[in-house]
């Protein structure tokens, strides 16, 4: 999917493809938002409801993701790409703050790659930075809203369709054993506009992780518990566990005072 026309409100992407003879043309207008200090862009994503988990029957269920039901979220706005070395980079020098152990690692210090790393402590300090910074008050999103972004309303298994497609997204599958810059997998985009929803890095979500989140939150706007030890971490990365992480329904953990090589981040925020 090629991005053919750009504003500063809108983006419109077009991919064409062709299968049996038949040409068939794909339209994706999204309305975006920008955060000027970081050169970072931001998807609008429609208030309403979705199909969030994974049915009990399936033969892909795993607990944490049952029971499969309707959320309703308000509209909000979430970073189209994760948040790079680049623009964490910013952030490290404005502030003084410690950076990355990995980006003594070849494997991840790109500066287009997804930043990883980072605590999830580390991560909302950085949000206090671009927050103070900006005026706003941008955060990560909650798993509910993460996966919405990444599935859309139709209750798909990845972000591009129902069939598993190993160069769609950058995970073991594909063989390319670290990670790759954003948005390196237009096809892989979801039916909002995201890139890298499934696979390269894992993302930080504010929701604290149980076992049994579903069977008791609300269907309306869902925060996650209270409290816990770990926090959620959403879509996959390049390591193992590749196609079955990369789902959109998967929840994944990790406590939120250390970093890992495979997890990174994108910002989101009310609008």
């Amino acid at each position: 999917m090629a991005l053919v026309e750009y504003t500063d409100k809108l983006q419109l992407y077009v991919s064409c493809d062709i299968l049996n003879n038949v040409v068939y043309l794909s339209i994706l207008i999204m309305e975006v938002m920008h955060i000027n200090t970081l050169n970072y862009t931001l998807v609008h994503i429609p208030a309403g409801p979705f199909t969030m988990g994974t049915y009990p029957t399936g033969m892909r269920k795993t607990d944490p993701e049952e029971p499969q039901r309707s959320v309703t979220i308000d509209a909000f706005a979430i970073g189209i790409y994760h948040v790079t070395n680049a623009q964490y980079a910013m952030f490290v020098k404005e502030t003084g703050y410690r950076q990355p152990s990995v980006w003594g690692d070849d494997r991840f210090n790109d500066i287009d790659y997804p930043v990883v790393g980072m605590s999830w402590y580390d991560v909302n300090m950085f949000l206090d930075w671009i927050n103070n910074t900006t005026g706003e008050t941008y955060r990560l999103p909650t798993e509910a809203e993460w996966e919405k972004a990444a599935r859309g309303t139709d209750g798909r298994e990845y972000p591009w369709g129902n069939v598993w497609d190993p160069s769609k997204a950058n995970t073991s599958e594909s063989q390319l054993k670290k990670l790759a810059p954003v948005g390196s997998y237009p096809d892989g985009i979801s039916p909002y506009g995201c890139y890298d929803m499934a696979g390269n890095a894992y993302d930080w979500c504010s929701d604290w992780f149980h076992i049994d989140t579903y069977k008791y939150s609300p269907t309306e706007n869902p925060m996650g518990a209270v409290e816990g030890r770990r926090k959620v971490i959403r879509g996959g990365s390049w390591q193992p566990r590749g196609e079955f992480a990369a789902r959109c329904a998967n929840r994944a953990a990790h406590e939120p005072i250390s970093g890992s090589h495979n997890i990174g981040f994108r910002i989101a925020i009310d609008i």
